[in-house]
């Protein structure tokens, strides 16, 4: 303050964190006197900085992923036998619901540089591993889809996202706050626990713009649609609520407790989404719709917001996207799709998303060999 004005001189006697004063009479120590993990890494910083504020998360958060090759002619032979014969796929089961385009690599990449506070990482797969994968690194689990389901003889082999995605809360050990991702699902920066989480346990979801039509079933709904169809008539009878939106294709925030009690809550519904060997009309979307919904209406999640994209690799209007997110870097997270519908060559968009993610994740992750 100017002389004559209150509060003038009054730096005089003013000390500043850590011993300092304005006249410099006193120093700041930077020498480390305490160290603070994250991963596994200790970093040394000031005490000060390790004490646990009210909204830090403290409890621990793991990663599971569902993946498939659909090169390996052992899985195309169960899915054709499955089918009731080779070309026998229909809109629901065409060859974008599989297609492996070393995707799952990069994401894990994305997760290495920017969630090290992820626990430990679990991979879901029908007997496959990936050739690159460390499969001895010891924050990685590979979980078969026989160790998996409760009822594996009524529902193996399947090739139904829904029906994995039903049991995923019986992976062993999974922590109860976990965060579930698509191989097609990116982070795009540095992230913390609580992008996902409260530190009082409520998880967030991230609401989307697009909108579910209105029941009733149509018979060219797609699985997806028909899914969030049958999630919405559900809660309806439960809570007397209507759902009319669905969310960003985004890693997934999730409670163990609450797929449990989901699955106790409505047994029929689950079981026969488990049973489904292919995306069906009767299907329900436990993780991706479901869980948000029902832990919104029970009290243990909440709306978030978060910086996402979406690219459509099939539309060759979208690839300047790709560009885009390479240069600013300013979306928490990001998905490649792909429309089924697409008119551009194979060739094209596999060079165009491996170029795209070599770029944007170029360090190796812990999880390859």
């Amino acid at each position: 303050a100017a002389p004559g004005v209150p509060g003038a001189g009054a730096a005089e006697g003013f000390r500043a964190p850590f011993g300092t004063t304005l006249a410099g009479a006193e120093l700041p120590s930077l020498t480390p006197t305490a160290t603070l993990r994250v991963g596994d890494r200790d970093y040394p910083t000031l005490r000060i900085f390790t004490e646990l504020l009210v909204k830090d998360v403290d409890f621990p958060v793991d990663a599971v992923y569902t993946w498939v090759d659909d090169c390996d002619p052992t899985w195309r032979a169960l899915r054709d036998a499955a089918r009731g014969g080779p070309g026998q796929e229909s809109a629901d089961d065409g060859a974008v619901r599989y297609r492996n385009r070393d995707e799952l690599r990069f994401s894990l990449r994305s997760l290495a540089m920017y969630a090290p506070w992820i626990r430990h990482v679990y991979l879901v797969t029908a007997g496959q591993v990936p050739d690159w994968l460390d499969r001895d690194h010891p924050g990685l689990t590979v979980v078969d889809h026989r160790e998996l389901f409760a009822d594996p003889e009524a529902c193996l082999p399947t090739f139904n996202s829904h029906s994995i995605e039903s049991q995923l809360h019986r992976v062993e050990g999974l922590s109860e706050h976990f965060l579930y991702f698509n191989d097609d699902m990116f982070l795009g920066r540095p992230t913390t626990p609580d992008t996902f989480f409260l530190s009082n346990g409520l998880a967030r979801f991230f609401w989307s713009s697009a909108s579910v039509p209105a029941l009733p079933l149509a018979p060219d709904d797609e699985g997806y649609l028909a899914a969030a169809k049958n999630n919405r008539e559900l809660l309806r009878r439960a809570f007397g609520r209507t759902t009319t939106h669905s969310f960003f294709h985004v890693p997934y925030a999730l409670r163990r407790s609450v797929l449990a009690e989901i699955t106790e809550r409505f047994p029929e519904e689950l079981a026969a989404t488990a049973r489904s060997r292919f995306r069906s009309v009767g299907d329900h979307s436990l993780v991706s719709s479901l869980h948000q919904h029902y832990a919104y209406l029970t009290g243990r999640a909440v709306p978030g917001s978060i910086s996402y994209d979406f690219v459509d690799i099939g539309d060759r209007a979208d690839h300047a996207r790709l560009g885009r997110l390479l240069q600013n870097r300013d979306r928490t997270a990001f998905c490649i799709g792909e429309s089924p519908d697409s008119g551009m060559a194979d060739e094209e968009m596999a060079l165009a998303i491996r170029s795209f993610l070599t770029a944007y994740f170029p360090v190796r992750s812990p999880y390859e060999r």
